[in-house]
């Protein structure tokens, strides 16, 4: 696991599954941009001369996020998707992961 810090205030913790997939856990709200904007440029940096996938950002949780290039997305397209299962918490506006 690698460390960086993309924003001051806002650690980025990396977990490279391959050089083309990064796993963000977000350590503070504010930076969540900044963060995931840092993986994306990682997962480009590492493309190879030719390599025609996009990028396929999924959140997994509340904190926690997957940034991979995919052959499944036009080049040069960013997609996002959302995987975190929420439920209502009783008595609050807040949506908390289904356990």
């Amino acid at each position: 696991m690698t460390t960086a810090n993309p924003a001051p205030g806002g650690p980025l913790s990396t977990a490279p599954d391959s050089p083309a997939v990064r796993v963000v856990v977000v350590e503070n709200p504010h930076c969540l941009q900044g963060d995931l904007a840092v993986a994306v440029k990682q997962v480009r940096d590492t493309a190879e001369s030719g390599d025609r996938r996009g990028i396929l950002m999924t959140r997994l949780g509340q904190s926690l996020f997957t940034v991979e290039a995919s052959p499944d997305v036009p080049y040069g397209t960013t997609l996002e998707r959302d995987l975190w299962r929420r439920r209502a918490v009783p008595g609050s506006d807040q949506a908390a992961p289904v356990l």
